[in-house]
């Protein structure tokens, strides 16, 4: 956390955070939203912001929001035992993106309680659904990558519906906090016929988009004439786009899935490994384990069992985007699943559905990351 929190203002996305808070202060909140501007996140920090520098109140705003995570946990699931709230510290103190000025964390704790709300109510341990609604409300309107994650939304809610679980009346809170949402969005809705995001757009005068821009920067990577997780500079895209034709890189993500697609192939599973490899670094064994129980649970998909909508929605999603981002997969989109992936984990361990050989490796293995991960954050303070 130290080493985090200490990083200077504006480092990455959290600079476009920062210039939404301030125009939202400048300008006011319906000149922001007509903008686009993601509407949760820069309510949170706004009274904040009023007494303490822009960046240290959204960075405030995300600690306090894992904080209220952890409550949650201890209240609401009533996990007691110190060890799982170690292995949420392990991955919390591992990703960086918790600590940073962005609207990651509220997405991320927002749609992770939702979907530990789903499996709550697929196994009957609940039967309301106010945190379930008011969660993916939250999400929905923080960040539009939710569209991303609809699949495994729409499974849930197909699970629930098969299971026919729950009291629809306790939905009264969501819809009514919904609504408050969409009215929030009035100005966006007038002005751009869409709902209100933060907006990541080319500077003015650029003619690619960020696909081209991202695909371009994977093919010279794999000419080796570009660092891995770099990017060329808009300018150097919009001159490829020039000398080569405007269809010489695909537009859209559609566009470039379909449109190479021996090498769609290829990176698919390039990033398949990358996610493989770098989540193990955040999760330990728990990734291998969740995702082990998403593979066996597709051999019994005609036998719905509430554990299995997890491990599924984790296996899934990591298909979906591993198949949709041709370069420079980002854990940190994953962060709402890992976080239910713990949750799945500890179940399973307290349940004794996991033999104790794997639950003390993981343990060995977290252990052995965190003194490897604070040598190497020691030698950067």
């Amino acid at each position: 956390m130290i080493y985090f929190l200490s990083k200077p203002a504006g480092v990455g996305d959290e600079a476009l955070f920062i210039r939404d808070l301030a125009y939202v202060k400048t300008e006011g909140l319906w000149a922001a939203i007509a903008k686009g501007v993601s509407i949760p996140y820069v309510l949170l920090p706004y009274p904040f912001s009023l007494v303490l520098p822009d960046f240290v109140a959204l960075r405030l705003v995300n600690v306090l929001l894992f904080g209220l995570l952890l409550l949650y946990f201890h209240k609401r699931i009533a996990f007691r035992n110190g060890r799982f709230y170690a292995l949420l510290l392990f991955f919390f103190s591992t990703v960086g993106y918790f600590m940073a000025g962005t609207n990651d964390t509220l997405f991320s704790v927002s749609l992770g309680v939702f979907l530990i709300e789903t499996y709550l109510l697929l196994s009957r341990k609940t039967s309301t659904f106010v945190w379930w609604g008011s969660a993916i409300v939250i999400a929905f309107f923080t960040r539009a990558l939710i569209l991303l994650f609809l699949p495994c939304i729409l499974l849930g809610i197909i699970f629930l519906l098969l299971k026919k679980v729950g009291t629809i009346k306790t939905l009264l809170f969501p819809a009514i906090l919904a609504i408050v949402f969409l009215l929030l969005n009035i100005p966006s809705l007038l002005q751009n016929k869409n709902l209100s995001y933060d907006q990541k757009l080319p500077p003015s005068g650029i003619e690619a988009t960020w696909t081209q821009r991202q695909y371009y920067a994977q093919l010279l990577v794999n000419e080796g004439s570009l660092a891995n997780y770099q990017h060329p500079s808009w300018e150097e895209t919009d001159a490829y786009l020039q000398l080569h034709g405007t269809q010489s890189l695909p537009a859209t993500e559609i566009e470039a899935i379909l449109f190479d697609i021996p090498f769609t192939i290829k990176e698919f599973f390039k990033e398949l490994l990358f996610f493989g490899i770098y989540g193990s670094r955040q999760m330990g064994l728990m990734l291998a384990v969740v995702l082990g129980l998403g593979i066996l649970a597709l051999f019994r998909l005609r036998t719905i069992h509430p554990a299995d909508y997890i491990p599924l929605s984790l296996l899934g999603t990591a298909f979906i985007f591993c198949l949709l981002i041709i370069s420079f997969l980002e854990l940190r989109w994953f962060a709402p699943l890992f976080i239910a992936s713990i949750f799945m984990y500890f179940q399973y361990s307290k349940d004794g559905k996991l033999p104790q050989i794997i639950i003390q490796a993981n343990y060995i293995v977290v252990t052995l990351l965190s003194i490897y991960g604070c040598y190497g954050l020691f030698l950067k303070l």
